[in-house]
């Protein structure tokens, strides 16, 4: 019975680590500098598949494949006055649980952040449920010119800094 359990342990063991191996550039995603005036910003995206957003404000929605849990968003939002970072976040998880109907909704974190090219800017990650799905959101929101941009990506049960690389690589003009 000892000889199984170790087997088995060793074969968990193996498998496990074939599964955090990281795979080749099989896996790289063709990227694409994505510009936008008033306010201007400029962000390196991936070349993924073109949505529709439920979001009104959206100005991009992307996804690796049609109806993947991986989806992108831009948005560009007017800044209501007297309005912080900190409020974002809240207004943000209010978002999920009205319009998008999630539920167990959790700030894991929030903080001030410098964008490359110096500004200031927020970020956070959210989890949340959508229906039994477990999904994580991670948001970079900077203020511009009297409007928030708003650069969310969300995936289930994580979100990689693979993908986080896309809301960081936000830039202000």
């Amino acid at each position: 019975m000892r000889i199984i359990l170790k087997g088995a342990g060793v074969l968990f063991i193996l498998i496990m680590g074939l599964l955090v191996i990281p795979v080749s550039n099989a896996n790289a995603v063709d990227t694409e500098l994505f510009i936008h005036k008033s306010p201007d910003f400029t962000l390196t995206v991936p070349k993924w598949v073109d949505q529709k957003s439920q979001d009104p404000n959206a100005i991009l929605c992307r996804q690796p494949e049609l109806g993947s849990a991986t989806t992108l968003e831009v948005a560009v939002h007017n800044l209501p006055t007297g309005m912080t970072y900190q409020d974002a976040t809240l207004v943000f998880k209010k978002a999920l649980e009205g319009p998008w109907k999630a539920s167990n909704v959790e700030i894991l974190y929030e903080r001030e952040i410098k964008l490359k090219d110096n500004t200031q800017a927020y970020e956070f990650e959210v989890k949340w449920k959508s229906g039994i799905w477990p999904l994580r959101s991670y948001a970079v929101i900077a203020f511009k010119d009297k409007k928030i941009i708003e650069v969310v990506i969300t995936s289930s049960f994580w979100v990689g800094d693979n993908q986080k690389q896309y809301p960081l690589s936000l830039i202000l003009k």
